[in-house]
This record gives C-alpha cells, structure tokens and sequence, in this order.
C-alpha cells in the first residue's frame, strides 16, 4: 500500500526548492506560513539571514516573517503596516527599511 504524505508535502516541496536554489548564493530571506494569517510563521530563514541578524535558526523559528523582533527607533510603523497590509493580501511589496539586528 503506498505511504500517503498528506497536504503537506507539495509545500514541503517548494520549500525545500526555494532552499536548495537560493540558500548559499549571499541571499539573505525567511520564509513565512501564509496559511496562518497575521502571523505568517517562518517556517524557513537563509544562513545568511541567520548570520546578518545574529539570531541562530532555531531562535527564529515561529517568530512572525515580519520581523518585528528586529525593529527599532528608527524602523518605520508606516512601512511596517504596508507590509503587513501586502502581506493580507498576498501582493508583491518592494520596499527598504531599516531593522536591527540582536543585541
């Protein structure tokens, strides 16, 4: 009898593509769960996400993709809420803000 693997394993798929494809290439990203709305968990960050914010994987783990744990005095709220806002409607935002990095 075939092993099902449920709903989950498509996105499993992709994760692990987006991974694969850009992990090592200096890119610095996490990937959110859009499926756990306002929230968005990272279900994913890049070694160099984890090096450039000072944080280790594990620590950023089910934070929100958002990151307002990386917000400071001079990270703008109006951008923060534009993000958020695209991120509720799942539309491309292309932005620069400024975040911090763990201290």
């Amino acid at each position: 009898m075939p092993v099902m693997r449920g709903l989950i394993a498509p996105q499993n798929t992709f994760l692990d593509t987006i991974a694969t494809r850009f992990d090592g290439t200096h890119s610095n990203f996490v990937l959110g769960n859009a499926q756990v709305q306002s929230v968005y968990p990272i279900v994913y960050c890049s070694d160099g996400f984890c090096e450039l914010t000072g944080f280790a994987r594990g620590e950023l783990m089910q934070k929100s993709s958002m990151c307002h744990f990386l917000c400071g005095s001079e990270t703008s709220d109006l951008l923060t809420s534009q993000m958020q806002k695209a991120l509720d409607e799942r539309r491309e935002f292309k932005t620069e803000i400024i975040l911090y990095k763990k201290s």
